[in-house]
């Protein structure tokens, strides 16, 4: 359960095996099995309810008993809980399959931060470009680069845009957007394509050099609709003073907190330009990434023994865990699922078991007279199949009512999905009617001489 569970869940509990659950796990599996012996045992012994009983319930093959209304219900909750695990597996699917905007395989990713005290704003610029080619030496390495906040890990900075050559807006109506820095290289890195324009270079994060941006294509369908963005230049709220700079290229929309959220209209800076003292180093690896922790340490202690190098991940683990959180859901449900699925299978598999010994003399009689087995076979199945029906049709309408508490779990997926509620009620008639078929088989072969004796 750890290990499924999303870090955020676990992060701040502690949680281990309770010996007060276990307890009372025990306790009440010993009364259920005390409570539910006992009943039989007290029926048994009271012929008048025995009889009452027998007068008042139809037969467990020819209509309801009480032990096809616990049949019944057993079914209705497997459909309850089956819909609902159908539905997170086909949302999981389904986030699986959208596009992050990067290649998030083959990434690793680590945090460094340089003291304010020893390393002025220039001079941070200047690490870390100097950090990028000799990681870029390594062997094994493609290439390597540094943002502010990496996708899929913490908000950006977000403020507002003014666009050069467009009167100011109203309060309240300004362009906005998200805001990163970058070191030149990251698009290549995290397999971002730009779709027009160039990347930066080392030129334009050299001290001094003119404002230059990058920005996505929401940024784009937003704001510059049937423009060149590439002929505009913006003015982003980051500092006193915010000069017009052009833009020099288009990247790709990148999913920023999750992959079930559109992209927001971004903002790419160049380090040079502004300065964070702590980024999020990123390198592309041939291999496996991790074998890279250790020499990408190495480097920045050679170059200050006293930087930490921090969250040391793969960059397809952060993007992971964004849908983490349904997956742990699915996995849940579909467990208890199962489990209710094979208690309503043992379920209709004893009814049924029990009805064909109870009515071993009929069965005996038919066959004497001539039945056919197959007709034997089909009024057991029939039998199994008015409980699983019934019981699949009370699931089915609280399957209705109780899919919408999931409905913030879900993405892609409807909390009435047609082919959820389809294909389960279809899988429990299935594995009902198998349930029915192995004590009808058994029926159809009972020897009538024998059946004539049982008493």
């Amino acid at each position: 359960m750890l290990a499924l569970a999303p870090k955020e869940l676990t992060r701040s509990l502690s949680i281990s095996m309770d010996l007060r659950v276990l307890l009372f796990a025990l306790g009440l599996s010993l009364l259920t099995g005390i409570i539910f012996g006992l009943a039989p045992a007290l029926v048994a012994s009271r012929a008048r309810l025995t009889q009452a009983l027998n007068q008042g319930c139809r037969s467990s093959t020819g209509g309801w008993s009480l032990h096809g209304w616990m049949v019944g219900a057993e079914v209705a909750l497997s459909v309850v809980l089956l819909v609902g695990a159908g539905l997170l597996f086909r949302s999981v699917l389904r986030l699986q399959a959208v596009d992050p905007g990067l290649n998030a395989s083959g990434i690793l990713t680590f945090r460094v931060r340089l003291p304010a005290a020893r390393y002025r704003e220039q001079t941070s610029t200047q690490f870390f470009s100097q950090v990028i080619d000799r990681v870029e030496q390594l062997p094994g390495v493609r290439s390597a680069s540094a943002v502010s906040y990496l996708p899929f890990d913490g908000g950006p900075a977000g403020t507002s845009v003014n666009i050069g050559g467009r009167p100011a807006p109203p309060p309240g109506q300004e362009a906005s957007a998200d805001i990163r820095t970058v070191m030149p290289g990251f698009f290549q890195t995290l397999g971002i394509p730009l779709k027009r324009g160039r990347d930066f270079t080392s030129a334009d994060n050299a001290a001094g050099a003119p404002l230059r941006f990058i920005v996505s294509e929401a940024f784009v369908r937003k704001y510059l609709r049937d423009e060149d963005p590439l002929a505009k230049s913006i003015s982003v709220y980051m500092a006193r003073d915010n000069p017009y700079g052009e833009i020099i290229g288009v990247a790709g929309d990148v999913k920023q907190d999750s992959l079930d959220k559109a992209p927001a209209p971004t903002v790419y800076y160049v380090h040079a330009n502004l300065r964070y003292p702590s980024m999020i180093l990123a390198v592309r690896a041939d291999g496996n990434p991790l074998a890279l922790a250790e020499p990408v340490r190495r480097i920045i202690r050679e170059m200050d023994p006293a930087l930490p190098v921090a969250a040391i991940r793969p960059m397809d683990q952060i993007v992971g865990q964004t849908i983490a959180r349904q997956e742990f859901a699915a996995v849940l449900l579909i467990g208890f699922s199962l489990a209710a699925l094979v208690l309503a299978t043992v379920g209709i598999y004893g009814v049924l078991a029990y009805a064909v010994s109870e009515r071993t003399r009929e069965v005996g009689i038919r066959l004497a007279v001539g039945a056919e087995p197959v007709r034997i076979v089909a009024m057991i199945l029939a039998s199994g199949a008015r409980m699983a029906g019934a019981g699949t049709a009370t699931g089915v309408l609280g399957a209705l009512a109780l899919s919408y508490s999931l409905k913030t779990l879900l993405f892609g997926v409807t909390t009435r999905d047609p082919v959820t509620f389809v294909t389960v009620p279809l899988i429990l008639m299935g594995v009902a009617l198998l349930a029915a078929w192995l004590p009808a088989r058994r029926a159809s072969k009972i020897d009538p001489m024998q059946a004539l004796r049982t008493q």
